[in-house]
């Protein structure tokens, strides 16, 4: 039956002190390659984070132009209410249509005048027909000077309702402007949404991957300080070890010294050939005289 050779102290130190060194490098190639990912992770975050921002820049820009527009149509929009709250007042001030007096009175004028130039009329009659003409005349003037007046309202009414039409119609512009820019706006931000998800997806992630560094690496440290520990042991063994064998090479140089001095010495030599020689006579080894 063969016997199993028992590992000495030093060989079991050796065998422990290699798995450590094993299961360390092992362990420290597992923390590096979750720091790589941690890092691409990071990476991919700061890529997607300027994708962001780029986008936040541009719904920050639709945005602000579809509040100027708004501003814009507010300000056209006021503008026309200002107008129609002008026509009001025109309206309001002006007196009745005085068209129809005065082209009643223009026909009246002119059959007075044609009376006084071809009827035959008494004096008296004549007196009356003039002071008639002259009421008549008088109040011509004064319709017409308020026709003007009112042909000038009308033009200006004429103009306010072309101005209201164009500021309305520049304000709906605006509006439709306003609207399509905002309808971009939310578009852009349903993107920066998503992204923002993303980004939340991402440092979750990253965060899990930098825990499980850590972890690796803390426990790359804890069977480094074991190396540490363990090579300090091996190195322990292998000094004493060392020190056994000086410690026995010493002691044979001092045996070998000692008996090379005693066989130096002729009175310990001759002493030392007579005992052999006497232990030989006593074994019946050597004769002498014979």
């Amino acid at each position: 039956m063969v016997r199993k050779k028992t590992l000495s102290e030093l060989d079991q130190a050796e065998i422990k002190l290699q798995s450590l060194f094993e299961k360390r490098d092992a362990l420290n190639q597992e923390a590096q390659l979750l720091r790589q990912e941690r890092d691409l992770v990071h990476e991919k975050k700061r890529e997607i984070g300027a994708k962001l921002r780029a986008l936040k820049d541009r719904r920050a820009s639709f945005a602000g132009e579809a509040r100027k527009h708004r501003e814009k149509r507010d300000d056209l929009q006021a503008k026309a209410k200002a107008l129609i709250e002008m026509k009001r007042k025109l309206r309001g001030s002006g007196t009745a249509d005085v068209g129809t007096e005065l082209r009643s009175l223009k026909r009246r004028v002119s059959q007075m005048e044609m009376r006084q130039q071809t009827a035959s009329l008494t004096l008296s009659a004549e007196n009356e027909l003039l002071v008639e003409l002259k009421g008549s005349m008088k109040r011509l003037k004064q319709l017409e000077t308020l026709k003007s007046d009112q042909d000038k309202i009308a033009k200006e009414i004429k103009d306010i309702d072309s101005g209201i039409t164009e500021f309305f119609q520049a304000a709906e512009k605006e509006h439709e402007t306003a609207v399509a820019l905002s309808e971009k706006a939310r578009s852009v931000h349903e993107e920066t949404v998503d992204i923002v998800h993303q980004i939340a997806a991402l440092i979750h992630d990253g965060n899990e991957k930098h825990e499980a560094f850590l972890a690796a690496r803390g426990k790359a440290d804890e069977v480094h300080a074991k190396v540490v520990e363990m090579r300090e042991r091996v190195l322990s063994i292998k000094g004493a070890k060392r020190s056994e064998a000086r410690e026995a090479r010493t002691l044979l140089r001092q045996q070998n010294r000692s008996v090379r001095d005693a066989l130096l010495d002729e009175k310990k030599l001759e002493a030392s050939a007579d005992a052999a020689l006497k232990a030989l006579l006593e074994k019946g080894k050597v004769e002498i005289g014979r």
